[in-house]
């Protein structure tokens, strides 16, 4: 039996998912990646994940990395993630940054922004499995959120 990658694809893209660009780089240059793979881990601590595909050009620089920020990206964000999510240089020049405690910047108008400490990574399989520890947070009322779904960028219903 073979198993069809491209309908496992398929049908993972079946289930909705929030776009957040995870940050990286205390020193210029700072880096930013799209990434889809978001969750929270734990409350106590508070821990959160992400996923790095191994083949990335910049899976040293994020996996490496003694901090990340993650900001959750808004619908008006979808040119900054299709920017962020193609293979190449990935320098957050000419975006709207804030400066975080640890030093890396985060987008200045996400819906919510998480400061982390990396506190572990995973095998999984051809991704890595990041894990933060949050050390601060803020998040803001208004603003809907960018999300992916069968392969492209979408926006909720209220």
């Amino acid at each position: 039996m073979s198993f069809d990658t491209r309908a496992f694809r398929n049908a993972l893209g079946r289930f909705p998912t929030g776009v957040v660009v995870v940050t990286a780089g205390a020193e210029a240059p700072h880096m930013g990646i799209t990434v889809n793979s978001f969750a929270s881990v734990s409350l106590e601590p508070p821990l959160v994940l992400w996923c790095m595909d191994r083949r990335s050009g910049r899976y040293e620089t994020f996996t490496n990395s003694a901090n990340f920020t993650v900001s959750v990206l808004s619908h008006s964000h979808r040119e900054v993630s299709a920017r962020l999510a193609t293979p190449g240089e990935h320098s957050l020049e000419g975006l709207a940054l804030k400066t975080t405690e640890c030093g890396v910047p985060v987008l200045a108008d996400a819906l919510a922004v998480f400061e982390c400490a990396r506190e572990a990574v995973h095998d999984g399989g051809d991704h890595a499995i990041i894990v933060g520890r949050v050390l601060r947070f803020c998040s803001r009322e208004d603003g809907g959120p960018l999300v992916f779904y069968r392969g492209g960028y979408r926006t909720l219903a209220e």
